[in-house]
């Protein structure tokens, strides 16, 4: 809402009381003091000096506060001129008065010059006050009306500041100023003390009475008395026209009448500078209250802004992981099923080639594995594949960790894990569990150049968010994580490791993988003091409800093969014997339908499975394998692939051949589909690519 000024404040009810109540005890102290008003009192000039330099002070603090007003309407400037052109007066009459500076006579002019200016004076305030109050629009004489500047209402260029009321009360004093010396018009009588107070003088105080009611009368004719600036401009034109009229009346100077005029101007003149100040201390009130609502405003905004922009960050980065997701996705569907082919001609090779070879074999299955594990961090980081949780206890997990953790960090990092008892469950996916620990405890060592203590401890937690939980916590004594990259350590391909040494995606798949369970990632670190990454997961009361141990349950899908890095010394041997061991079942007379878009992937999983003694038919798409049972192929077994070309993928074509051949046994093997996590949730069987020969034959029997 736009300031409106001093003069469009409407008036309270307690204001007009007050205003009314001091115009009567005004007029009263005049009518009880007009019988004595010529009574002689002890001559005080300087009484005089001292009220014309409070009276100007006032008034001219007065006029300051009402001009620094913003975009004052015109009435507004008026009065602000008419007590400038008060104050100035005040001044003139301080050094017109014969013995207010100088003893016995003024500072200038004549002897005789005050009486005129003080008529003059009291005249011209009450002038200014009409004008003011014929300024106000005639269309809205209450508070209700706007107050535009009036440069946008009386003339002048827009914005311009209606000044020239202020020259017009400098040109008046210097008018009145001038006249007074012009001649010596209280001089009519030989008598000093009444020459004052001839018939001009007495002109004058008529003229000022006259004003002052003539002001009052328009104010009360137009309605302006619903202001407060015009009961207070009455209240002071009754005691200024009041004070002039026992003034002259008296009829000299120094009388009863002539001390009451100047206390009653004085109180006029003090009382609307308390008004004026009252107004603008509430006015500075309201600023105050603005200003601190606009900066608590301020910091909400601030907050918000903030809030939105981590809510636009986090946006950025789903967006980004959702990109390196689909590009994950595809490139674990591709990547895997060339791993595939890896890993069926080493098997052929390997049968070909005998035990010699053994060594060679396994170090190429070690890369392939390690590929497989590179796809597969792809894809979780950014949840494009589904966790398969299950309640764990994780004492026991880290327990049989231990071994394999150990070889993974060797004799340079000192390996200390330990568990609180009686932890709560919780549900995780054990397999997600492994890498992410491995993850975090590769690069603990990694940080420990000259080596180190690394420490995993599994303990109780209870955080706001999350409640009561289970924490895993790696510790290292390295070097610590620069202040400055800390909220980048998460970011997919971001690693701080040497060109080769590091894909930037373990702490990106930790992330993942604990975001993904319902829990959260507390990172610790100082520069020189060591790194703590604490894996927040919320506690589950659901448990096996077989009422076995959950962790030795065995899953419904086929194991996963054990990650790469935590066999780093394998016996090929005793691997290969058990692999062909588990082959050995019979499958003579057995017929295979073998459903498989990629002709490399056929081929090779054709010659392996033929040679376990399966009469193997292969087709390329789900149609082809549907019509062929449908015109009476009989087999026994069927190997489809999920992600195939056409109308149908392999999940359809095993829902197909379960409800109209149910003796048929099913496989379902993938690179990688999300329709996988359906598939085992209808209960299908699923194999991931790369797989071996035993797998495979373990899932068909």
């Amino acid at each position: 809402m736009p300031y409106r000024g001093f003069v469009q404040e409407e008036a309270s009810t307690a204001q007009r009381r007050w205003a009314g109540a001091l115009c009567a005890l005004i007029l009263v102290s005049v009518a009880v003091a007009a019988p004595w008003a010529s009574h002689p009192l002890p001559p005080l000039p300087h009484i005089s000096g001292m009220y014309g330099a409070a009276t100007a002070m006032i008034d001219l603090a007065t006029f300051w506060l009402l001009v620094s007003t913003p975009h004052p309407h015109r009435s507004h400037v008026i009065v602000a001129a008419g007590y400038l052109f008060a104050g100035l007066m005040a001044i003139l009459h301080v050094l017109t008065f014969p013995g207010a500076v100088y003893a016995d006579t003024p500072v200038f002019g004549s002897p005789h010059a005050v009486s005129v200016l003080f008529m003059g004076w009291r005249a011209g305030f009450g002038a200014f006050a009409i004008w003011a109050i014929v300024a106000e629009s005639h269309r809205a004489p209450t508070a209700e009306l706007p107050a535009e500047p009036f440069a946008k209402r009386g003339g002048g260029r827009p914005g311009e500041r209606p000044g020239w009321p202020l020259v017009a009360a400098l040109l008046a004093v210097l008018a009145l100023a001038l006249s007074s010396q012009l001649s010596d018009l209280g001089a009519l009588t030989p008598d000093g003390e009444r020459m004052l107070f001839g018939p001009v003088s007495r002109a004058g105080a008529y003229l000022s009475v006259a004003a002052a009611l003539v002001a009052v009368w328009l104010s009360w004719r137009r309605g302006l008395f619903r202001r407060a600036i015009y009961v207070w401009l009455a209240f002071v034109l009754v005691a200024e026209a009041a004070g002039v009229w026992l003034s002259t009346h008296s009829g000299q100077r120094y009388s009863v009448a002539w001390y009451l005029a100047r206390v009653e101007g004085l109180l006029a003149s003090t009382v609307m500078l308390g008004v004026v100040a009252v107004h603008f201390r509430s006015l500075q009130k309201r600023l105050t209250l603005a200003y601190l609502t606009l900066h608590q405003r301020t910091e909400e905004l601030q907050t918000q802004i903030q809030k939105r922009e981590a809510a636009e960050a986090q946006l950025a980065r789903a967006q980004t992981l959702d990109a390196v997701g689909l590009v994950g996705a595809s490139l674990a569907h591709d990547l895997n099923n060339i791993l595939q082919v890896l890993t069926g001609r080493l098997a052929i090779v390997r049968k070909r080639a005998g035990e010699g070879v053994d060594a060679d074999i396994q170090v190429m299955r070690r890369s392939v594995k390690k590929a497989e594990a590179l796809t597969r961090q792809l894809t979780l980081l950014s949840g494009q594949r589904r966790n398969q949780p299950r309640p764990l206890q994780l004492a026991p997990v880290l327990k049989e960790m231990e071994d394999a953790l150990r070889s993974l960090v060797g004799a340079q990092c000192q390996l200390e894990i330990s568990a609180d008892k009686e932890l709560p469950w919780v549900a995780l996916d054990p397999l997600e569990l492994e890498i992410a620990v491995t993850n975090l405890a590769t690069n603990a060592c990694d940080a420990m150049k000259q080596g180190g203590s690394l420490r995993i401890r599994a303990f109780l937690t209870t955080t706001p968010d999350l409640g009561p939980g289970v924490a895993i916590e790696v510790a290292d004594e390295g070097e610590g994580i620069k202040p400055e990259i800390r909220e980048k350590v998460f970011e997919p391909f971001f690693t701080t490791k040497s060109r080769g040494q590091g894909t930037g995606l373990g702490l990106a798949q930790v992330r993942a993988f604990v975001a993904s369970s319902g829990g959260e990632v507390q990172l610790r670190s100082e520069p020189g003091q060591g790194t703590a990454f604490t894996m927040i997961f919320p506690a589950t009361h659901a448990q096996d409800p077989s009422g076995e141990d959950p962790q030795r349950r065995a899953p419904r899908e086929a194991p996963p093969d054990p990650l790469p890095h935590l066999q780093p010394h394998p016996q090929p041997n005793l691997q290969m014997r058990s692999g062909l061991l588990q082959s050995r079942r019979d499958f003579s007379g057995k017929v295979l339908l073998l459903v498989e878009d990629n002709p490399d992937v056929r081929d090779a999983a054709h010659q392996l499975l033929s040679a376990e003694g399966l009469a193997v038919h292969a087709v390329g798409d789900a149609h082809q394998a549907l019509a062929l049972l449908e015109n009476g192929f009989s087999a026994d077994f069927l190997a489809s692939d999920i992600v195939m070309p056409g109308t149908m993928d392999g999940v359809d074509l095993v829902r197909a051949v379960r409800a109209r051949f149910p003796a048929i046994r099913t496989v379902l093997v993938t690179a990688y589909s999300e329709t996988a996590e359906r598939a085992r949730e209808e209960g299908f069987t699923v194999l991931r690519k790369p797989y071996d020969l035993s797998s495979l034959v373990d899932a068909l029997g």
